[in-house]
Formats: structure tokens, C-alpha cells, sequence
């Protein structure tokens, strides 16, 4: 039982940073809208979302991230999955103060189960 224990605090000790670069979303103020980028054109993006299509205007203050890391709106790819924080306008447009985008990790192993077959 004792030759188990290094194994396991090694396993726990690998674990926890993975999850303390996770990056919370509900750390953020209200409730973010997710979904897919369809398309991206100058200041605006287009997100497939459950509810369907939305139309997020992108600002200079824009926050952009992708776990704890900053990032910028040139690493906004089409097919990324992202959370986005803002203002709704009357019209249904969505402004954003904060874009959280999936982690690159997820979105490749997304990509391999999409194309794997066995």
C-alpha cells in the first residue's frame, strides 16, 4: 500500500496546476454568452450559439483571454469556442467588455475526435 502512495501524491501534484490554469468563467460579471466563431470581420464576430446566431461588437477595451493568459483579438480563429462577457444592445447585438476563448489544448483534441475513425 505504501509503494502506491509516492505514485499517487505525483499523479495529485501533476493535476493541481492543470486545473489552477483553468480559467473560471463564472469569476466573470452576469452570464456569458458561448458559442462558436462562424466568421470574424473587422470589429465584429459571428457566434453560433444554442440559441442561435449572435453578432458581438468588439471594442478597443475588449478584454481578450485564453486560460490565465492575455491574449488578442488576432487569436480569435474561426471554429474557436468562446465565452463572451458584455453589454446587450435593444437591437440583440452583444458588445464585448471580455472574450474567454477555449483552451487550445480542448479545441485540438475536439479537432482529432471530430476526424478519428477507427
Amino acid at each position: 500500500m505504501y509503494k502506491k502512495l509516492p505514485v499517487g501524491l505525483l499523479f495529485l501534484a501533476l493535476l493541481i496546476p492543470s486545473a489552477a490554469r483553468a480559467h473560471d468563467p463564472s469569476k466573470h460579471k452576469g452570464k456569458g454568452v458561448q458559442g462558436e466563431i462562424v466568421s470574424i470581420e473587422n470589429d465584429r464576430i459571428e457566434l453560433k450559439t444554442a440559441a442561435g446566431a449572435k453578432t458581438v461588437t468588439i471594442k478597443d477595451k475588449t478584454k481578450f483571454e485564453r486560460g490565465s493568459a492575455q491574449v488578442t483579438k488576432s487569436d480569435l480563429k474561426k471554429g474557436d469556442r468562446v465565452t463572451v462577457f458584455g453589454t446587450k444592445l435593444a437591437n440583440g447585438e452583444l458588445v464585448a467588455r471580455e472574450i474567454l476563448l477555449g483552451s487550445p489544448e480542448r479545441h485540438e483534441s475536439q479537432k482529432e475526435k471530430a476526424t478519428h475513425k477507427h
